[in-house]
């Protein structure tokens, strides 16, 4: 009779013992999924040591020089395009009329194209700033946008004191910077003089923002989900295949075009936004063009 109690008392044990086997590898592999699916993206390193561009006008006078530098470029214009590269990249390529498009590409004449920044950084020497632009470049029609070169990457090299620009295009990221005087005067030349960008109203940054926001849906909705607040995420989608499906699921409802925009937070720029649709946004930005954002739609 002790005998078949210690045979009843083993089974019962080992059955136990495979469920808690079972139940402690689901807890595991959900555990495993939720953690992958909080998993941050590693952020971009941002090179040589410098500190991301918080300043509107800072930001966007970048982004002027660099679409002239484009409208230089695919109307061929060596005369421009020699008067605004920084004389170091000059020197190290060899730049003439002959090699300059081997070095710096071409576009076909007919596109319009702009410059998309998403990163930007700076350092200051004195009163010459150097900025690290990196973005896409984008082909622009009456109906919608193409990007033609994506994560294209640039020095800006400033001279505030002669009020000039210089630029040095980069085909990677080097492990020290490629310019070795960036102190140094840019003198005035017929193209290089610097022009400031116009006055930036919250309703151009709200457009801006949703504008992105929208496209990069539109282009790719898994890449976005990264773009949401962290509280947000935990709250409503805690598992990113949700977010992707849901917004496939309504992107017939998102509007690319601004209702109406409000500044919640003139110190955070935090940006309050509803679409055409009715649905409505809350952009928090860390930087120019770098944000985290919640929504509800209508």
């Amino acid at each position: 009779m002790k005998k078949k109690k210690i045979i009843r008392f083993s089974i019962v044990l080992g059955i136990f013992l495979i469920i808690f086997g079972i139940v402690f590898l689901i807890n595991s592999l959900n555990k495993n999924n939720f953690n992958n699916d909080y998993q941050k993206p590693e952020p971009e390193v941002i090179p040589y040591e410098m500190e991301p561009v918080k300043e509107y006008s800072y930001f966007f006078s970048i982004v002027n020089i660099l679409n002239n530098y484009l409208d230089y470029l695919k109307d061929q214009n060596y005369e421009a395009l020699y008067n605004i590269l920084h004389d170091e990249y000059i020197s190290l390529y060899n730049i003439n009329e002959n090699n300059i498009y081997d070095n710096l590409g071409s576009f076909s004449s007919s596109l319009q194209l702009s410059f998309n920044a998403k990163i930007m950084s700076y350092k200051t020497y004195n009163n010459r700033y150097l900025y690290y632009v990196k973005g896409d470049i984008i082909e622009n029609n009456f109906e919608d946008s193409n990007i033609v070169s994506n994560d294209a990457m640039f020095l800006v090299n400033i001279d505030y004191d002669n009020v000039t620009y210089a630029i040095y295009p980069l085909d990677k990221i080097y492990e020290n910077l490629p310019i070795r005087n960036p102190e140094k005067s840019i003198l005035l030349n017929p193209y290089n003089e610097l022009i400031g960008s116009n006055i930036i109203t919250k309703e151009y940054i709200c457009n801006l923002y949703l504008n992105d926001f929208i496209n990069k849906i539109n282009s790719n909705v898994s890449d976005t989900y990264s773009l949401l607040s962290k509280d947000f995420q935990k709250k409503m989608y805690p598992q990113k295949n949700d977010y992707i499906k849901y917004m496939n699921n309504n992107k017939d409802k998102l509007s690319s075009q601004v209702f109406s925009c409000n500044q919640l937070s003139e110190q955070k720029h935090i940006y309050e936004i509803k679409d055409m649709n009715f649905n409505n946004y809350i952009f928090t930005e860390e930087s120019v063009m770098k944000y985290n954002v919640e929504f509800t739609l209508e």
